[in-house]
């Protein structure tokens, strides 16, 4: 097996553990993806977790011809930054190729101490529009790991525009939520989804409300894979193809590397080795329904006894040939010259990467019965087998009537391989300067004394009500009808509100359609927009619209702050994550807030769960009035399911309050500019009711509420 051609499409494979490592590396692998320590989307993979194991791991990978994009794709707090500090210093001490990074704070804080390093955008940023990628560059970003529920189309309406690389999850588990918007088994156990502790509570037992047909994994996709379609992605220009499993077996590894690499080079994949590779780990069989666009019933799957003994030890044996032995995938050009016999025989050979190296062997000697023979050296510095190496070229100035034995030649290859070896391992130094100016977090913005300001945001338009002064600014989404819009706008600011407008989280395929309605508000006189995601702020900064942060940004940090001000994102919602007591510690010059009451959006995602009932999904309405439907878990609790924008929104059936925490306050205790009110399935008078009280201070009673995560915060 030899390297692939440069401009083909790259593979890259997990490498959770250094079996996994070594499987993917030995398949063929073009690239891995691995962490180190605890900041990384995978904290319960092996890992590896101090210095000197990655740096094996980075030696044996370039020496392999393998690159290594390091993951620190987490959310980090204030007091983490150390960690992360070390871990980027590690990152260039080593030369790793690339790192894969969540955290707006920690991109910024890599931007300006190692310009250098190469910066890849995880897909735990939610990056699903041709703004997404705009956005992303504009962070320092070289590449941006796309969401795994575009479809083809989509993928090649990003591509086709992007100004960095874009690189496609090919195969492997699919999460139900859009990946970095889940805080599914943050609300539930306190382990987070953004930083890489998720316990997967999405494959518990859940059933449409109502559905009979005794299915209860409506919250359960099952494994995709797109390989079949990798020669679509490489002809819309996709740089890398991606396999999930950090978690799992090292068989399973080299069997997805081995189908994409065969899929890549040749052109299909043998009926025997897919078999094998849906055997060692799916979840009733594979999807490409977003790929397809196919939504719906198909999609879902769960982990059935089947799946599980289909991963016999026999199975399992069967893969390890695809990784017994190295791949050799290293180019060597070389040159052997032995020109007189009083003179040494040199033997020189490069890398194609920047390697070069001599060896001196033994003087030729005079030829007894044939002369040197080109074939006969081809053959013997060919022999490689066991190295990543391969020769590639042989070049050669021997004298006349000269040659040189079997066992000289073979001597002066293995100095040849084990020098290049050393020139390879070595690591390639990334510039890494912490005393940047942009490394540090702006001063603490200093805060007046008294209660913050109150924000209100809105489901629906029906929800508004007829009086509402006192409150600062409220907002509707952005989908609703023009007239409705206007009126509501006017009634507000004739109470003294800034009437504003909430963009949708979920914006697959509908970017122009996001950027319609932007001009249609700001035609009516509103000029604030609630973003959920970075792709909207070139888009709205081209509307000329002000732009306001949403949860969705997933704030954690005093970094993560100061980033989205430099973006031009004129004040941030913070992290639903967060505790009071971190909130109150953030530093940053921006403008923040926190919502005090609402019920917490647990996941989007793209493919309703009423797909699975035989009415199906109802639809989305016009005017976003819902619940449409609800999800029920295994205790009997009802998780309400909000339609909108073409995705579904699943929110705690508990409401989450701490209203009595921050609003009640007669001093700005939390150092927050204001606090909203989220409302969703809520009536009106409800809504009315709540505002009131809080305006008031008469704190309304509302039982069996929850605090959320604020107060115990999450791992």
């Amino acid at each position: 097996m030899t390297a692939a051609r440069k401009d083909s499409i790259e593979i890259l494979a997990p490498a959770g553990s250094r079996e996994q490592l070594t499987a993917a590396v030995r398949a063929g692998t073009d690239a891995v993806y691995l962490g180190a320590g605890g900041l990384n989307a995978r904290r319960g993979a092996e890992n590896f977790s101090d210095f000197a194991r990655l740096r094996e791991a980075v030696e044996y990978c370039h020496a392999s011809g393998v690159d290594v994009h390091l993951t620190a794709n987490i959310l980090v707090r204030d007091d983490e930054w150390e960690q992360a500090r070390r871990l980027i210093e590690d990152a260039c001490a080593l030369g790793v190729d690339a790192v894969i990074v969540q955290d707006a704070g920690l991109s910024r804080y890599i931007h300006a101490v190692a310009p250098e390093l190469v910066m890849h955008a995880s897909t735990q940023m939610s990056l699903h529009t041709p703004g997404a990628a705009a956005a992303a560059a504009a962070m320092g970003f070289r590449r941006a790991v796309l969401s795994r529920e575009l479809s083809g189309s989509e993928i090649a309406a990003i591509t086709a525009v992007s100004p960095i690389e874009t690189e496609v999850f090919i195969h492997g588990a699919l999460c139900m939520c859009v990946s970095g918007q889940c805080l599914f088994s943050a609300v539930l156990g306190g382990r987070s989804g953004n930083r890489g502790l998720c316990a997967q509570p999405c494959r518990l037992p859940f059933r449409v409300t109502g559905d009979r047909s005794g299915f209860d994994g409506c919250m359960s996709l099952k494994d995709m894979s797109h390989i079949g379609h990798m020669p679509e992605l490489q002809a819309m220009g996709v740089r890398s193809v991606k396999i999930e499993g950090r978690m799992k077996r090292p068989e399973y590894v080299a069997a997805a590397v081995t189908a994409c690499r065969l899929m890549r080079d040749e052109g299909e994949v043998p009926p025997a080795l897919a078999e094998k590779l849906a055997a060692v780990f799916s979840r009733s069989g594979f999807t490409d329904g977003y790929f397809t666009g196919r939504r719906g019933r198909a999609m879902f799957g769960t982990r059935t006894r089947d799946d599980v003994v289909s991963a016999s030890p026999a199975l399992l044996n069967s893969l390890h040939p695809l990784y017994k032995t190295e791949c050799s995938r290293v180019p060597l050009r070389m040159k052997l010259t032995a020109a007189d016999a009083d003179s040494p025989a040199v033997l020189e050979a490069c890398d194609g990467s920047g390697h070069s190296l001599s060896v001196t062997g033994d003087k030729p000697q005079r030829a007894e019965k044939a002369p040197f023979s080109q074939p006969f050296a081809e053959r013997i510095l060919g022999k490689t087998g066991g190295t990543p190496y391969y020769l590639e070229t042989l070049t050669s100035d021997v004298g006349e009537g000269l040659t040189l034995p079997s066992s000289s030649l073979s001597a002066m290859k293995r100095g040849i391989l084990e020098g290049m070896d050393v020139l390879r391992r070595a690591a390639r130094r990334i510039p890494f300067d912490d005393s940047a100016p942009d490394g540090t977090p702006s001063p603490r913005k200093e805060f007046a004394p008294g209660i913050p300001a109150l924000r209100v945001v809105f489901h629906s338009a029906g929800q508004v009500p007829d009086r509402m002064e006192g409150v600062s600014m409220a907002y509707l989404p952005l989908e609703t009808d023009e007239e409705t819009l206007a009126r509501i706008a006017a009634r507000l600011r004739a109470q003294g509100v800034i009437p504003a407008v909430e963009a949708p989280r979920g914006l697959f395929g509908a970017e122009k359609q996001t950027e319609k309605y932007a001009v249609l508000a700001k035609d009516n006189g509103i000029m604030n927009i609630m973003i959920h995601n970075a792709g909207l702020i070139p888009v709205m900064k081209r509307v000329g619209m002000t732009l306001r942060g949403g949860f969705g940004l997933n704030v954690f940090n005093s970094r993560a702050l100061d980033g989205y001000r430099a973006l031009g994102v004129a004040d941030n919602e913070l992290s639903l994550e967060l505790t009071l007591g971190q909130i109150a510690a953030l530093g940053s010059l921006q403008p923040r807030g926190m919502i005090i009451r609402g019920r917490i959006p647990m996941m989007i995602t793209r493919n309703c769960p009423a797909a699975l009932s035989p009415k199906g999904c109802t639809g989305f309405s016009k005017q976003n009035e819902g619940p449409f439907c609800s999800v029920t878990d295994r205790t009997g609790r009802e998780l309400p399911v909000l339609c909108r924008s073409g995705c579904s929104e699943i929110f705690n059936p508990v409401m989450m309050s701490v209203i009595g925490n921050v609003a009640g306050k007669t001093r700005n205790a939390l150092s927050l500019d204001w606090v909203t009110l989220s409302f969703t399935t809520e009536s009106r008078e409800e809504c009315a009711a709540i505002i009131a009280g809080v305006l008031n201070g008469v704190l309304p009673k509302e039982p069996g509420i929850t605090s959320g995560l604020y107060l115990k915060g999450v791992q």
